[in-house]
């Protein structure tokens, strides 16, 4: 592609596209979009740096704003996913660890986990 218009609708395309998948929790379709991004903007920087007009800059400008502020939007969508799924580990892992400090143990030595409930009816020794 060498019409920059072409381009940025494109990386527009591609960031909606994200933006869309990224809202219903979808997050595997986002990997082929890192490669299509990445040219996009490669191309663009090339494009740009070349030669335009005022006005045709100016245009530009204002729908690369667009693509930035959807871009912001993707980036605190993906922190939100990746903080929920940091903090669904960290309760995994204080249920485990909460199950392993009840210690209690049946007449042979031998570990047993048990309920908070069951505890109190059984007698332990």
């Amino acid at each position: 592609m060498s019409n920059p218009d072409e381009i940025i609708k494109k990386l527009r395309d591609v960031v909606e596209f994200e933006n869309a998948h990224l809202k219903k929790g979808q997050f595997r379709p986002l990997k082929e979009t890192t490669e299509v991004k990445q040219q996009c903007l490669t191309e663009l920087n090339v494009l740009l740096s070349q030669n335009s007009s005022d006005d045709e800059g100016v245009k530009r400008f204002s729908h690369l704003d667009i693509i930035r502020e959807l871009l912001k939007e993707n980036e605190y969508l993906m922190k939100s996913a990746i903080n929920t799924v940091k903090s669904a580990y960290q309760q995994i892992n204080a249920i485990r660890n909460r199950e392993a400090k009840v210690g209690a143990y049946d007449r042979f030595g031998k570990t047993i986990n048990l309920p908070d409930s069951q505890g109190l009816r059984k007698k332990l020794v």
